[in-house]
């Protein structure tokens, strides 16, 4: 029984002992000071283009009763414009005691295209291939999502899906009624002029023309009924059917003139270019493939005097500043004007012009202001110096800058010579560009022929006044 007694008092003390250092320990843990996480997450995703709050949550130093919240150090950045993972580092300081923490940012875009279907019924053909719809595609990050979207048709119900996704793998779907016919007939696209000139007994050789259909691949046939030796006008017919039957024709004109009697040839000349409307005038003169003479200056686009060059037009030398209170001022001064825009049309093309027109012609007596007999010396030392210059024969009047198209048209055509015009215009006078298609059609319906100026073309030189 004693024994007994003995062991019940050894265990109740070693559970006291216990209990008290268990307090103790309570009571240390209760009051020990450390740093303590509030909130914080070690990885949080962000929408692109949402604010970004940084921490989203806060770290103290203290025990369970009181805790001082701490201001962090912050290193890293978060760009939501831009999507992406991102690191944070919270550096926290307290007392020379140093506590860090991470965090991973993963900026998403979740965000769905938008899709906006202008079309109500979509036709579809014969072989499955899905007409054109007018789609509007909308997306808050990707730009461009033209290349994203999926067409299918659903043969069954009628319905064409249409299935758009960005960068993401974010997806829209829509759908649209659809009917599967092909009513369409092929667009045939004449290579070269819709009319052709040409003289008795000569000949054409037909560049042909393509076709395209919204269906089918397909190709060109073609017949005509010209006879070069008889004058008239005749037709190349071009056609083209698709393999629902849809059939579509165009028509070329050849026009078979008698040659003219005589030699009756029209110069188109064209001086200070290149401007903004000299393409304009460039497509015209390659639908009818006229070749004229550029006189330019050191205004313009590099590229416009290089396609004039390419497409077969004579490329002679004005000026480059077109200041004649400096060019006519001495003939060095003229010389060294003239070797700027010789140097820049040898730089674009390679070749080096000797055909040239002087600055207001070289009856001008603007000159006199500058330098009195200048025009008399210049027109002798040009040609001691191997170039040959150029005047005209017939004005269009374009120079002030105050005519219509039409009365262009009229002063010179009204005045075109039996044997050459050298014709001057400026490609700098929109409405002087404009009447260029007319004067074409009508030297041509009249016999006349259309070329370049060269060493051996008549000079149509002015009378010198100074």
């Amino acid at each position: 029984m004693k024994d007994k007694d003995i062991s019940f008092k050894i265990i109740l003390f070693i559970l006291i002992i216990l209990l008290v250092l268990g307090f103790v320990f309570g009571i240390y843990v209760l009051f020990k000071k450390d740093f303590k996480i509030k909130n914080f997450n070690k990885e949080i995703n962000i929408e692109y283009n949402e604010k970004f709050k940084n921490m989203q949550g806060y770290i103290c130093y203290g025990n369970i009763i009181k805790c001082n919240k701490l201001s962090a150090k912050i290193k890293g950045k978060v760009n939501t414009k831009k999507i992406g993972k991102y690191k944070i580092k919270y550096i926290y300081t307290y007392k020379n005691k140093k506590y860090i923490l991470n965090q991973k940012v993963n900026v998403k875009d979740t965000t769905a295209p938008k899709i906006k279907i202008n079309t109500k019924e979509v036709l579809v053909c014969p072989n499955g291939k899905i007409g054109d719809i007018d789609i509007k595609v909308k997306d808050n990050y990707d730009k461009d999502l033209s290349n994203n979207i999926k067409k299918s048709f659903d043969k069954k119900n009628n319905i064409v899906f249409i299935k758009v996704f960005d960068s993401s793998k974010n997806t829209t779907t829509k759908k649209i009624k659809a009917r599967m016919e092909d009513t369409t007939p092929p667009l045939i696209k004449l290579n070269g002029n819709e009319n052709i000139y040409v003289y008795t007994g000569s000949s054409y050789t037909d560049e042909g023309a393509t076709a395209v259909d919204n269906c089918d691949d397909v190709v060109v046939e073609s017949s005509n009924d010209i006879n070069f030796n008889v004058p008239g006008t005749y037709h190349i017919t071009y056609s083209s059917t698709d393999k629902s039957n849809n059939k579509s024709e165009l028509i070329r004109n050849v026009i078979v003139r008698n040659k003219p009697v005589g030699k009756r040839v029209i110069y188109l000349t064209f001086d200070d270019g290149p401007s903004s409307y000299t393409n304009k005038l460039l497509d015209i003169l390659k639908k009818y493939n006229v070749k004229v003479t550029f006189f330019v200056t050191g205004k313009g686009e590099d590229s416009v005097i290089l396609r004039q060059y390419k497409e077969g037009h004579k490329i002679a030398l004005h000026t480059n500043s077109h200041n004649y209170a400096y060019v006519y001022s001495s003939v060095d001064n003229y010389f060294n004007d003239l070797n700027t825009i010789s140097q820049r049309v040898e730089r674009i093309t390679g070749y080096k012009s000797k055909l040239i027109r002087f600055p207001g012609g070289s009856s001008n007596t603007v000159s006199k202001a500058y330098s009195k007999g200048i025009m008399s010396t210049l027109t002798r030392e040009v040609q001691n110096r191997g170039y040959k210059y150029f005047d005209w024969n017939i004005s269009s009047g374009d120079a002030g800058g105050s005519l219509t198209s039409d009365q262009v048209f009229t002063n010179v055509t009204t005045r075109l010579k039996e044997d050459y015009s050298v014709v001057l215009q400026h490609d700098t006078q929109e409405f002087s560009v404009d009447a260029v298609e007319r004067i074409i059609k009508y030297g041509l319906e009249n016999g006349y022929t259309f070329s370049v100026l060269d060493e051996n073309s008549p000079g149509a030189h002015h009378g010198v006044n100074n």
